[in-house]
């Protein structure tokens, strides 16, 4: 690689987002893969998982050092890791859920009993190594059978026809894009975005240039309108990001079905889930699930060992306690060893940004102790009302919680940059339509 380019790499996870400098990381990366195509016959389950699991650890701790940073990938690829060889016997357990079928462009994806088998364990190295490849990007075990009934019993995921899901993601990218440029021209206006204020501060009189549609905002509390145009940002962002790369993907039609995105469960669930069960359906329900299986895992193993039932209040405080816990540590990874926005401390940046999940864990807690509390006042009340105060709530605890991530998202400088080239929002009102 030129000279040139290894400096914009340094460059890049050195001050924008953390990555990989050194060797041990990529041979942790292989080792996984490499545990798994090793058959029970070789190395029984506890043998394998004494022999890599230290190996994997050891070698991205190590990694992280010479880094000075943790990063995303990194995280996942340890909690993946005790998944697949310490928490779950992926050799003897699992099963890869085979579709045959033939398709166009405009048929549904057919599920009949004849097309469908299930695939397990391949004797066969050959065989094995498209196994173990897809088992190890199968995040949330689509198409997978686990030996859980109730992950087991909706395999496989229907999807939709190629066709539909184009139309479907083509529109909620348009829909999601916009949402991203309006806020976006929004963040612009407010001094929040970029000065250590407090998120109450009341709003700066207006300024000559200020977009006008965006007056009515003052009249609201500064921190719902803020705490909101965050929210609407990350979900604007995160939804582009996980479907714009698999629209492309699917239309250009370069990928198999059993690869393809139009195969898979949708990665967001049903708004309404908030106003019936609040911030459990919030995070639960409506928000991805991509890393549940990664984060919750650890509580999982806890509840087996001690022999609590998932079901239980207890075991149900561990998985909330485990996925949040880790998602906090995963999403620390996202910071880079020296940002380039204003002088904050690093590691302060770091527990602003795993507080933000960390803090979830107690909303769980009040809202379970609440409902709990109240359930037959709850009973007696019209379901409106129920929606009305669930939706209150969630939206309460958002704007008490989400100043925690401003911190860092400023630090980082995440609202400096214009986050699309094309901006019809300032085109329309005489801004400039490009934003690069």
């Amino acid at each position: 690689m030129p000279s040139s380019n290894l400096q914009i790499y340094d460059h890049i996870i050195t001050h924008v987002v953390p990555g990989p400098n050194n060797i041990s990381y990529f041979i942790a990366i292989l080792l996984l893969p490499t545990a798994l195509l090793i058959p029970p016959s070789i190395l029984s389950h506890r043998q394998l998982c004494c022999l890599f699991l230290p190996l994997i650890y050891a070698l991205e701790v190590r990694a992280f050092f010479q880094m000075g940073s943790i990063d995303v990938l990194g995280v996942d690829l340890i909690l993946w890791s005790y998944n697949l060889l310490a928490f779950r016997d992926p050799r003897r357990i699992f099963k890869r859920v085979r579709v045959k079928s033939k398709r166009s462009m405009a048929q549904p994806t057919e599920t009949k009993e004849s097309q469908v088998w299930d695939e397990a364990y391949p004797s066969d190295l050959w065989s094995r190594i498209p196994w173990v490849l897809t088992l190890m990007v199968s995040f949330r075990f689509t198409n997978w059978k686990i030996g859980e009934p109730s992950h087991d019993h909706a395999q496989p995921c229907k999807g939709l026809t190629r066709r539909d899901y184009i139309q479907r993601i083509f529109m909620v990218t348009i829909q999601n894009y916009l949402l991203l440029d309006l806020t976006a021209a929004y963040v612009q206006t407010d001094p929040y975005f970029f000065q250590a204020i407090s998120i109450d501060t009341p709003f700066p009189p207006p300024m000559p240039g200020v977009l006008v549609p965006f007056a009515p905002l003052k009249l609201l509390p500064p921190r719902l309108v803020r705490a909101s145009t965050i929210a609407a940002q990350l979900y604007a962002a995160v939804n582009i990001l996980f479907t714009f790369p698999g629209l492309l993907g699917v239309a250009l039609g370069i990928l198999s079905d059993e690869w393809s995105p139009h195969t898979w469960p949708s990665f967001f669930g049903p708004f309404s889930a908030i106003s019936t069960k609040g911030i459990r359906g919030l995070w639960g329900t409506w928000w991805h699930q991509t890393n549940r299986q990664i984060t919750s895992t650890p509580g999982r193993g806890l509840n087996d060992f001690l022999g609590i039932s998932t079901s239980s209040t207890m075991g149900f405080a561990s998985l909330v306690t485990s996925a949040f816990f880790f998602s906090g540590v995963t999403h620390i990874g996202l910071i880079p060893p020296q940002p380039l926005g204003p002088d904050v401390a690093v590691n302060e940046m770091r527990l602003h940004m795993g507080a933000f999940f960390w803090v979830q864990i107690a909303g769980f807690g009040i809202e379970l102790m609440v409902t709990s509390l109240f359930r037959k006042s709850i009973a007696r009340l019209p379901s409106w009302v129920t929606q009305v105060i669930a939706l209150l709530w969630t939206a309460t605890w958002l704007c008490i919680t989400l100043p925690l991530i401003t911190l860092p998202f400023r630090g980082m400088n995440y609202w400096e940059a214009y986050p699309v080239p094309f901006s019809p929002t300032q085109g329309l009102l005489g801004k400039g339509w490009i934003s690069w």
